[in-house]
């Protein structure tokens, strides 16, 4: 009996270009307990998705797994609740034949990909594909049961209310219509009706109808739509905002607390494994040069490459001139055998952030004043961008205010940034800017031309010189 549910060992994976050899992955060993989640932190290019795919049978060509052991805990009746026990055989994913893996890749093991958006097909309904992946491991199950079990997972990953909460949303809706008739229930008949159509409705919308918290809950609903016992996240929360990034790791924490399955979480936010992980691999060109448990790597890292990743976080109430970087803390030399060899730097991150100067807010007051002095480059006053609400019939019954009375100024050599959650208009007014979208009100002032004003034909010569300005 084992509570490890993966075991890899001495994974080597090398790609051959024309002028060299690349060791993606060399020589790295790692284990995943049963219920646990396994973050793999690394800088872009050290190996951590070439790692959860070449556990997935997944790496492209000319890629190649050139040494090294899978080794995976299959439950016998696919249940991650299950205890191992007699049921449960351990088998070397390498082994397996191309048909073979077919059955583990999905039913067993699952994955989340870094680009959820790049990762669905853009002509398919979320429905469909969400179904399709249902009857790929299970070929004998009906349409209508493919459906109902898409729902259930759609609703598991909280994208569409429980049933409960959409009755609720009628008897409300249907409430106010009533008026003072508040004693009168509706038919039941009409209520399920309507639930019934809300719950197929999200089955029918494509992948670009929907936000990018809402997209990354579809493919988690498809990763875990066959109960796998090991789920891969490869940086799910990457292209979200922190609000929805933080809906969507309390959900894998619940999803994997309640299934009872394993998790690698792959990222380079130290902040997100801090917390979601239990254990933590640290790599850094293609090794890993740290493994411990979450507390051991925050508390006391031990590698070079780990304090640096610790020491270059921002601080928090301190604006610097320069942030510092890894290299900052360490230096790669050449070590006896030709190999290279990664060396601390004799300097502590408090001697680094003495040596960084903190930008003065006298700096930043003169600098905005000196920039204010300028006639602006781009001024915005008023602009609203209203989206029609249409009934049953096609009858516009509202309008959403996408963005509503926004007005500010970008002077020549300054940044302007545009914070805020999903949803708050930010893509939005990007869009209108350039007008792409055609604002309801309010003017767009550049470099002294209404760009709201602006006929067809000036618009497309606008937006093509205008292009390279801000490239």
């Amino acid at each position: 009996m084992t509570d490890t549910i993966l075991d890899v060992r001495n994974l080597q994976v090398q790609f051959q270009t024309s002028d060299r050899l690349i060791k993606a992955v060399d020589g790295i060993s790692f284990q995943v307990q049963r219920g646990q989640t396994l973050g793999i932190v690394g800088e872009s290019g050290s190996g951590k998705s070439v790692t959860s795919l070449a556990i997935m049978g997944l790496i492209p060509p000319p890629g190649k797994i050139m040494g090294g052991e899978i080794r995976f805990c299959r439950l016998a009746n696919n249940n991650a609740d299950t205890n191992p026990g007699n049921d449960a055989q351990v088998v070397d994913l390498r082994s397996l034949s191309p048909q073979q893996m077919q059955q583990y890749r999905g039913g067993q093991v699952s994955m989340i990909f870094q680009e959820p958006l790049s990762s669905l097909n853009p002509v398919y309904t979320c429905g469909f594909q969400l179904t399709e992946a249902l009857r790929q491991h299970e070929p004998d199950i009906s349409a209508s049961e493919a459906r109902r079990r898409a729902i259930n997972l759609l609703q598991e990953v909280k994208l569409l209310p429980s049933d409960e909460i959409l009755q609720q949303n009628y008897l409300d809706q249907w409430r106010k219509t009533a008026g003072a008739a508040l004693a009168v229930e509706p038919p039941e008949r009409e209520m399920l009706q309507w639930v019934n159509q809300q719950k197929h409705a999200i089955l029918e919308r494509y992948p670009h109808e929907l936000s990018g918290g809402q997209i990354q809950r579809v493919m988690i609903a498809m990763a875990i739509s066959c109960n796998p016992s090991l789920l891969i996240a490869d940086e799910p929360t990457t292209a979200l905002d922190v609000t929805v990034q933080a809906t969507i790791l309390d959900l894998l924490r619940e999803l994997r607390d309640r299934r009872g399955m394993s998790i690698i979480f792959i990222t380079h936010d130290l902040g997100i494994i801090a917390e979601i992980a239990d254990t933590v691999a640290v790599m850094y060109q293609g090794k890993i040069v740290e493994y411990a448990s979450v507390w051991q790597i925050f508390s006391n890292p031990q590698h070079p490459y780990t304090k640096g990743l610790l020491g270059c976080r921002p601080q928090p109430g301190h604006r610097m001139k320069y942030l510092p970087t890894v290299s900052d803390f360490m230096e790669v030399v050449d070590g006896p055998t030709g190999e290279p060899l990664i060396q601390e730097r004799q300097m502590s991150s408090e001697q680094i952030m003495r040596l960084s100067t903190e930008v003065s807010s006298t700096e930043v007051n003169d600098r905005l004043a000196a920039l204010e002095q300028q006639a602006a480059l781009l001024s915005v006053e008023n602009l609203e961008v209203r989206y029609p609400v249409r009934g049953v019939f096609g009858q516009t019954q509202r309008y959403l205010m996408a963005v509503n009375n926004v007005t500010f100024q970008v002077y020549p050599g300054e940044t302007l940034g545009l914070v805020g959650e999903s949803g708050c208009g930010k893509t939005t007014l990007a869009r209108t800017l350039i007008r792409l979208i055609n604002p309801a009100a309010g003017k767009i002032i550049f470099d002294n031309v209404d760009v709201a004003q602006l006929s067809r034909l000036k618009l497309r010569h606008f937006r093509r010189v205008d292009a390279n300005r801000f490239s």
